[in-house]
């Protein structure tokens, strides 16, 4: 009797702790691993269209992504994403464009270079036409697509040509070959031409119109237009986004996904929208899934280039250079003059990969700053007091016999490589993925699917565009994509 008893206790124990379990179980249709511009734009797609069982998953304390606009001093910067590239179809210009948010800029290099007093550098051919010329080598699309080489090799070959076709002298073309290079270097996201291939690059589509379109009030009003802030009828982003939860394992076994996060908490999904960064494929892709990965999506996923574009913004207390000052300022520098800088320089030398300066919008007293590369790392483990110095240093051995520095008071600067949540900033074609027998957007956005119909583990992303990579129409495209696909799915069920 007593053991009689004992049975129906346990058995009445398990039928609790069970009920229990499935009453507090959180399951949705789709869960979406990231608040960035892609997962956000899926979120949305999916709302408007009516289902609503979604959540999203946000590793960060804040929504954006590599969309990151934040105060300094009295003024808005941008750490992340800065303009809209291009006007003509591109669907972040096409749904912002009418809330009045944006104004036009030309982005014109000519008159902006300088160089050291003492310099061999001829500056009116640079500003005239050398630098220009230089910089249109990188679209020539036909000669990219034959050249199925480097872009180091690339360029190296062409800019051959142009400097001994016009007969330009040693210095001026020195300078001229490293200021490209590293300019396309953060257009591209990488300071290593090296690896960049030429193919891949040359299937990166440029969208007519301004490759500069600013924002008036910060790209943070991109994600408040998204979400239907300025239409009267906002939708629940926010609330339907549980912050600081790191996905740590995606089990996919059958037709129910279950994500566990590093703090512990689970969740269950039927479908998953994986719109991490390729930085955070790169370095979880193979221990986050269970099963792993199809090998050639982790292959797709390794042959892509991530690399590190940062920035540096200085405020100073007073604005020191004349109103009439061009646009931005740019850097020359001959292997001699940078080999006499290091000598002299009390921060290290770093300071010669400082690509230029240019005036923030509407912010009369900053100046912000780009470095590539293993430079971006070095900045990222600098003091600020370190960073000015260099800053100061570099200002004062172009311009320093012109202009009378006001004080710097205020210096930060981006850590994209050091955030674990995104490890880099944007991605890029490689040498590597050129080489490939597919196309490696293409196999990152190939959902793992059950019985070959049900769409599980969706992927979005800026790298898996296959034409707008390493932007943010691209970035929201991917996301509406994977927000139709799933649509679909339930429109053929």
């Amino acid at each position: 009797m007593k053991q009689i008893l004992l049975y129906f206790l346990f058995m009445f124990f398990v039928f609790i702790t069970h009920g229990n379990s499935d009453s507090t179980r959180e399951k949705y249709k789709v869960i979406i691993i990231g608040a960035g511009i892609s997962g956000i734009g899926a979120a949305t797609h999916l709302l408007k269209n009516n289902f609503s069982d979604i959540a999203i998953l946000e590793a960060s304390n804040r929504l954006g992504g590599r969309v990151y606009t934040a105060p300094f001093g009295d003024f808005l910067i941008e750490y992340g994403a800065q303009w809209v590239h291009g006007q003509d179809s591109n669907v972040v210009y096409e749904i912002a464009q009418p809330h009045n948010f944006f104004y036009v800029q030309a982005l014109d290099f000519k008159n902006s270079f300088v160089k050291h007093s003492d310099s061999k550098v001829n500056l009116s051919v640079v500003n005239n036409w050398l630098f220009d010329e230089a910089l249109g080598l990188f679209y020539n699309t036909d000669d990219l697509i034959s050249c199925n080489c480097s872009m180091e090799d690339y360029f190296d070959n062409k800019f051959e040509e142009l400097i001994k076709k016009k007969n330009v002298d040693e210095y001026t073309a020195q300078a001229v070959a490293d200021h490209a290079k590293k300019s396309q270097g953060v257009h591209d996201g990488t300071d290593n031409l090296e690896e960049e291939g030429s193919w891949g690059n040359s299937q990166f589509i440029i969208i007519n119109g301004s490759f500069t379109v600013a924002w008036k009030t910060g790209y943070h009003s991109f994600i408040d237009i998204l979400m239907g802030k300025y239409e009267g009828k906002e939708l629940p982003i926010i609330q339907k986004t549980k912050f600081n939860k790191v996905v740590q394992t995606i089990n996919w076994k059958g037709n129910e996904v279950e994500l566990i996060c590093e703090d512990g908490t689970h969740y269950f999904a039927d479908h998953i929208i994986v719109t991490v960064s390729l930085g955070v494929l790169k370095f979880s892709a193979k221990t986050m899934f269970n099963p792993p990965l199809p090998g050639n999506k982790l292959i797709a996923i390794e042959s892509l280039g991530f690399d590190i574009v940062d920035k540096i913004f200085i405020q100073f207390e007073t604005r020191w250079w004349p109103m009439n000052f061009e646009y931005m300022i740019n850097f020359l520098w001959t292997n001699e003059d940078k080999q006499r800088f290091k000598n002299e320089s009390k921060y290290g030398g770093w300071g010669t990969e400082i690509i230029g300066f240019h005036f923030v919008e509407n912010q009369p007293r900053i100046l912000e700053g780009w470095v590539i590369g293993e430079t971006a790392y070095l900045l990222e483990t600098l003091s600020d007091d370190e960073i000015i110095g260099a800053v100061m240093e570099v200002l004062n051995w172009f311009v320093g016999n012109e202009y009378t520095f006001s004080q710097p008071i205020n210096i930060t600067r981006s850590a994209w490589a050091s955030n674990p949540f995104v490890r880099g900033s944007y991605s890029f074609r490689t040498v590597k993925s050129d080489r490939l027998e597919f196309t490696s957007a293409d196999i990152i956005a190939e959902p793992l699917s059950f019985n070959q119909t049900n769409p599980v583990i969706l992927f979005a992303g800026e790298a898996s565009h296959n034409k707008y990579f390493s932007t943010v129409h691209g970035a929201l495209e991917t996301g509406w994509r994977e927000a139709k696909r799933i649509l679909n799915f339930y429109l053929h069920l």
